[in-house]
């Protein structure tokens, strides 16, 4: 019989190469049931694990890398199927077939539930991307879990200083009940001890399914009752090196989770996080966008008022705050120098006035430049020397003059 090749998406796939290797071992297990000749030429190592060659009414040659040939191995079940009805009691062959279909049955009915159940929660998650706004895609976050899975009670809670504040609750059918447990969770936020089976949750940093809540020595005991939970789960929202928030969800009152609840709590977690991270991403960048906009046409009205304006030439004048500092200044921490190839000169001129105590306007009279100039030279400063506001600028300028701050 001509061997006819599966197509490759049989084998295709993460697990195609273990899918493979199993084959291959039944293969051989089963020519080893029915007395047919091995290859000799390949290793005994090898001879329980690689679909060696064998008859030719049964299968034809393949290799460890290539795909077994299905139709040998169909030939192989029926050859060892007319066996075991020869040797077993009358019917007893039927019997053992028919439990092997209807376990296959059963195996093939489970995935295609998980792999039904993943895809709704993937549609939903979809769905969430297309909220702009971080905050309100974690607002609507358990409504979502709810709506795309089994999980008919959630709520997703921040984690901030030791402490889990409930941010947003989702009950099917119960909208009365979800506030009044969101309520209840914001004016008693749990904190996070060592004790509690949320530590461990956010050490681990993946999901878990919690049964017999009602006694189980880490469990809060006051949350339990308020959520009547007999089981839940709970997965930890993960964004690169920092974990922002969890998210608890159960089948509802007394009722029992499996671990496809927590699977699917799992994939919805990491799914929502990098939505939120995209979108806070997103945000940002229009953020900057906005500010870089709003630079250039200052920059374009201020190149438009110079362009007009008269040219008047005229001495230039040291401010009081220049001739101060080269005095005050110890031997060899002339401003000039400390400062050198970090602040422009007039980048140098705003912080000493800075120095002085004058304030925007003061300065911009000071130097014949407008108060909106000075605002920019001043967000540069600041930038420039890491620090926060104008005065932790002035006390690091007077630092690092070695000067006694005021």
């Amino acid at each position: 019989m001509t061997a006819v090749r599966p197509t490759p998406e049989v084998f295709a796939g993460p697990l195609g190469a273990q899918l493979r290797r199993r084959v291959q071992q039944a293969s051989a297990d089963a020519r080893c049931l029915l007395g047919l000749p091995i290859d000799s030429a390949r290793p005994p190592d090898l001879a329980r694990s690689a679909d060696l060659a064998g008859p030719s009414d049964l299968t034809g040659p393949s290799d460890l890398t290539g795909d077994p040939d299905l139709d040998g191995m169909s030939a192989l079940i029926t050859a060892l199927t007319e066996r075991l009805a020869a040797v077993l009691p009358s019917g007893g062959a039927g019997s053992i077939a028919q439990g092997h279909v209807v376990a296959l049955d059963r195996l093939r009915e489970r995935f295609e539930t998980r792999f039904d159940a993943l895809g709704r929660v993937q549609a939903v998650i979809a769905e969430l991307r297309e909220v702009t706004s971080p905050s309100a895609m974690l607002a609507r976050a358990p409504a979502a879990l709810c709506d795309g899975s089994p999980l008919r009670r959630a709520i997703l809670s921040s984690v901030a200083g030791g402490q889990m504040v409930a941010e947003a609750a989702y009950f099917t059918g119960d909208p009365g009940g979800a506030h009044a447990a969101l309520e209840a969770l914001r004016a008693n936020p749990l904190r996070v001890e060592h004790s509690l089976i949320e530590t461990e949750l956010l050490r681990r940093r993946r999901a878990t399914i919690v049964v017999d809540a009602r006694v189980h020595p880490r469990v809060h005991r006051a949350t339990a009752k308020l959520m009547g939970w007999r089981s839940y789960a709970a997965a930890p929202l993960v964004i690169g090196s920092e974990v922002i928030g969890v998210i608890h969800a159960d089948r509802g009152i007394e009722q029992e989770l499996d671990v496809l609840d927590r699977d699917l709590l799992w994939e919805f977690a990491t799914g929502l996080t990098q939505s939120y991270e995209s979108a806070s991403l997103r945000r940002a960048l229009r953020h900057e966008g906005e500010q870089m906009r709003e630079f250039l046409e200052w920059v374009g009205a201020r190149s438009g008022e110079l362009t007009d304006a008269p040219v008047t030439l005229v001495p230039r004048q040291r401010t009081p705050m220049a001739d101060r500092s080269l005095q005050d200044a110890p031997e060899g921490r002339d401003d000039r120098v400390v400062f050198e190839g970090l602040l422009t000169r007039r980048q140098l001129d705003v912080l000493r006035l800075l120095a002085e105590g004058n304030t925007n306007q003061a300065i911009a009279d000071a130097l014949v430049i407008s108060p909106g100039t000075v605002k920019f030279h001043v967000n540069s400063l600041l930038r420039k020397l890491r620090v926060a506001n104008r005065t932790e600028a002035v006390a690091r300028y007077l630092r690092l003059l070695g000067m006694p701050s005021p």
